[in-house]
């Protein structure tokens, strides 16, 4: 998806530069993200520290006064707080016979459609650290959305709990097949990715390297071709107002039992809470979940609410005028928010 002018770059805008025929990095681009939309709208920029970023959030803004003649004003600053954020470092490696690849007639496009699995592995592997991603859990990773957003409720707009709803029925019977609806505005000012100092993108295709010897399983030496892939990645929040999440949906039930919420009424307050001004919003859903959206819309007959849009030069799927992505990274088997 095209930016908002160039203050938003994305994988494809900064990939795009940094070879003069534009081959090689167009042809790594569409391997690593054609699968996984989400990589394909973040937005993403250098790390400020090396590698990992640190970014200065605000958690409350300074009080405004109405003074009459001849009286003064408090001065007043509004409240911040820095989060350092790191990258996760991931790699993937292709290994093929020696003899396959030299009886191959296109040497480069058979090394192409054999690198197509790994990288298109290494993309759900990285959307899915987007959006799940928790050091505690795996200190190789970085941090993702949920763990950011992981309890719903309150009034409290300063909490990223005023910005997760509750899609769960009126009593609850079922922990299993829970899901979530996110909504996600890009931007630098919002939610961003990041990659190391000194890299261009930290998305790298290594050399090609060949007659490398290994060992089989029983000690016979071949020669085999290889390949290296690495991304180095990290997820920014620095505005956590610009994002949200319709959590606890029952999947088993959304479409048949009693007692569940009004979905499209969720959406709408998921709309109104979340900000919007200068990102790139979009839903994130799984296809189950998005069959079901579709569902709700035609018995509440607003059949208008679902369409297709021509949005920077194509035609995409929205919801209620935002850009609606499948997200197959999105588990269907979440933990419940609380």
């Amino acid at each position: 998806m095209a930016t908002l002018g160039t203050k938003n770059p994305t994988y494809r805008d900064i990939l795009s530069g940094l070879t003069s025929d534009k081959k090689f990095d167009r042809e790594v681009v569409e391997l690593f993200i054609q699968e996984n939309p989400i990589l394909d709208d973040i937005v993403v920029k250098q790390a400020n520290d090396g590698t990992a970023n640190l970014t200065t959030t605000r958690a409350g803004l300074p009080t405004v006064a109405w003074p009459m003649l001849y009286e003064g004003v408090q001065a007043s600053k509004g409240s911040k707080q820095q989060v350092k954020d790191a990258t996760g470092h991931a790699e993937s490696m292709i290994q093929i016979a020696q003899r396959l690849y030299d009886i191959a007639p296109e040497k480069e496009a058979f090394l192409l459609d054999e690198a197509s699995a790994h990288a298109e592995a290494m993309g759900q592997e990285m959307a899915a650290a987007l959006i799940y991603g928790n050091i505690k859990v795996n200190p190789k990773q970085f941090n993702g959305l949920a763990i950011r957003y992981p309890t719903h409720g309150g009034s409290d707009e300063d909490l990223s709990s005023f910005y997760v709803l509750n899609g769960s029925r009126a009593s609850q019977n079922s922990t299993a097949a829970l899901r979530s609806i996110w909504l996600v505005g890009h931007g630098t000012k919002s939610v961003h990715g990041f990659f190391p100092q000194g890299t261009e993108s930290g998305l790298v295709r290594g050399t090609v390297m060949k007659n490398v010897q290994v060992e089989d399983s029983v000690g016979g030496s071949y020669e085999v071709v290889r390949q290296r892939f690495s991304w180095d990645m990290g997820l920014a929040v620095k505005d956590f107002r610009f994002c949200g999440r319709i959590s606890n949906i029952e999947s088993d039930f959304f479409l048949t039992a009693t007692g569940m919420p009004d979905y499209l009424e969720l959406l709408r307050r998921l709309m109104c809470r979340v900000r919007s001004n200068g990102v790139r919003q979009v839903f994130y859903m799984d296809r189950l979940t998005l069959e079901a959206v579709g569902v709700w819309c035609s018995r509440k007959t607003q059949d208008n609410a679902m369409r297709k849009e021509d949005l920077f030069g194509r035609k995409v799927d929205t919801i209620m005028g935002i850009p609606v992505r499948i997200l197959d990274a999105l588990a269907t088997n979440e933990t419940a928010t609380t």
